[in-house]
């Protein structure tokens, strides 16, 4: 057995897991299932690991093309052959690494925020605050209009409808001041 045998199966193995890894999903999306193999290819969410089921199918098909090219096609001995092969299988690799992570970082990111990220933002009063009471405010946090329980810093009422902006947070309720873009007074212009 020869070299070339060895890249051109293994170039099929990688094909080949392609093949049926992309007919188990169109069949699962086809009858509503979820049919999936995981090699335990994720860190969290979000994070792709670089040595995954998808990454070392990536790399064995590389490896097989390369190979196939430097054995068949430039007619190289075995070290350059396999040196060939090791650094077409790396970068596809790399690649689809890259390429997923990227993918994964997009559709995984969610719409969660820390707490944190609102203080300082606009709101706007959906029930209105009573005096030394609770209300509530809608705002948009990571693209998402979101809801929660306010209360005004200063203890006076604020009616529905009114902008204000997010001071702080404790626990779950949101403690906001009157103010926003509704409630600027217009400047005189300079004539």
């Amino acid at each position: 057995m020869t070299i070339g045998i060895i890249y051109i199966g293994l170039l099929a193995i990688g094909v080949i897991y392609a093949l049926v890894s992309g007919a188990l999903g169109w069949l699962g999306d086809l009858v509503g299932g979820d049919i999936h193999v995981d090699a335990s290819g994720h860190l969290d969410a979000g994070h792709f690991h670089p040595i995954s089921g998808t990454t070392v199918a990536t790399f064995i098909t590389g490896f097989g093309g390369g190979g196939i090219v430097g054995h068949y096609l430039l007619r190289w001995t075995l070290m350059p052959g396999l040196a060939l092969a090791t650094a077409t299988g790396l970068l596809l690799a790399a690649a689809a690494f890259g390429v997923l992570e990227l993918i994964f970082k997009q559709t995984q990111a969610g719409a969660e925020y820390a707490v944190g990220e609102v203080v300082g933002r606009e709101a706007e009063v959906i029930t209105a605050i009573p005096e030394q009471g609770t209300g509530e405010v809608a705002y948009i946090a990571r693209g998402q209009r979101e809801k929660a329980p306010a209360r005004s810093a200063d203890g006076g009422a604020i009616p529905r409808g009114r902008p204000v902006v997010i001071e702080r947070v404790m626990g779950q309720t949101f403690y906001v001041r009157a103010g926003g873009h509704e409630m600027e007074a217009p400047r005189p212009t300079r004539g």
